[in-house]
């Protein structure tokens, strides 16, 4: 036998330049997907407002979602990073302490526009009623319980859970005429790895390893956004409405002529399950003084009310502005609640834009100075 016949035959080289390219591109997008990893953790100019606030919430003993005593972060609103602070109770801001003599306390009840999405600890409404309150000589401590993302729903047990440990004198419950109507119509709300999220996705988020992974990732993340957008746009874009004259934005739905109700049997299914809702505050509140205060949608108080009828394809005939409102007061007066309604006061300000953030929509610090100061002589009266 030769030499050359005893060496080893070799594999045909067809697949080793293909296979190499292969592998290349493989590290390539590794390389490439950890690059991006690393700078959308040091910057991201597309986080969402709430993107950083796992574990803000938890749940209750009765599987009830409440905030995180103790819990301090980040919000990134605007462009702007904002830190929050919740002190020993659950409360936004800084520590209530003892309660000293002579002291008198408000509690504020709502969603993100009284928690103050955007703003910082001491530019919320609270914080700011508090400052004002406390600038005429007045010894008053007012407690931000405000949940952002949450409704009407949550007002009754989270009162519950401050009522003895707080011991307000004072209960005020802010609800935003917008989502704050359409979110209470929605399945109740859970914590999931520390995530709000809807209880019906629930499972699918526990069981689901692309909600692991995005929690974990924010190239992955960015990803799951864009899908989700996309499938969301389509979507929408072949519902079928509720039924004839509804429009689920801004609670426009609401401005229906009341005579006509019977022709909608969804708007009666509204009223219940906010009556339900009211009367459950009513229920906690019971004893102390209380007042709901009513804020107009975004659009309903920057935009021209025509306008958006045509624009959500409603019958200027059948809708008009305020309606909406009177009736949420019917049903809350039923419940022997009074109602601040601030509609006109930030329909005549003469700069209404400023009381909002351009792109966010929620309060600005003026906007949530404004709101305060036009609190403070009601919140003065009550306290008598």
């Amino acid at each position: 036998m030769s030499a050359a016949s005893a060496s080893p035959a070799r594999p045909p080289r067809r697949l080793e330049k293909p296979l190499r390219w292969i592998i290349g591109i493989l590290l390539l997008l590794v390389l490439t997907g950890g690059l991006f990893e690393l700078v959308l953790r040091i910057y991201d100019p597309l986080r969402l407002p709430l993107e950083d606030m796992r574990d803000f919430y938890r749940l209750d003993a009765h599987s009830r979602i409440e905030t995180t005593p103790g819990w301090s972060g980040n919000q990134f609103v605007e462009g702007s990073q904002v830190p929050v602070q919740m002190n020993a109770l659950g409360l936004r801001g800084v520590e209530t302490g003892i309660r000293a003599a002579g002291e008198r306390r408000v509690l504020m009840l709502g969603d993100s526009y009284v928690w103050g999405q955007g703003v910082r600890d001491d530019q919320t409404v609270p914080a700011r009623l508090e400052q004002s309150l406390r600038a005429t000589g007045a010894n008053v401590v007012v407690g931000n319980a405000g949940m952002f993302g949450t409704s009407p729903r949550e007002w009754g047990y989270t009162l519950d859970r401050y009522r003895g440990a707080f011991f307000p004198d004072l209960v005020v419950a802010v609800m935003y005429v917008g989502n704050d109507v359409l979110d209470t119509l929605q399945e109740p709300l859970t914590v999931v790895d520390g995530w709000l999220i809807p209880s019906g996705a629930a499972h699918v988020a526990r069981t689901s390893w692309r909600f692991q992974f995005m929690v974990k990732s924010r190239v992955w993340n960015k990803i799951e956004k864009l899908v989700e957008n996309t499938i969301e746009s389509a979507a929408l874009a072949r519902r079928q409405p509720i039924g004839p004259g509804i429009a689920l934005a801004e609670a426009l739905f609401l401005d229906r002529d009341p005579a006509r109700d019977a022709e909608l049997p969804f708007l009666g299914e509204v009223e219940a399950t906010l009556a339900s809702n009211f009367r459950d505050f009513a229920r906690a509140s019971e004893g102390l003084r209380r007042v709901v205060v009513l804020l107009p949608a975004h659009d309903v108080a920057l935009r021209d009310y025509a306008d958006l009828l045509q624009e959500n394809k409603l019958d200027p005939a059948l809708h008009q502005r305020g309606r909406g409102h009177a009736r949420l007061v019917r049903l809350l007066t039923a419940q022997r609640l009074e109602v601040i309604d601030l509609t006109d006061r930030i329909l005549a300000e003469q700069d209404r834009q400023a009381l909002f953030f351009a792109r966010d929509w929620h309060f600005s610090q003026v906007g949530c100075a404004k709101v305060a100061e036009w609190l403070q002589p009601e919140i003065e009266r009550r306290l008598r």
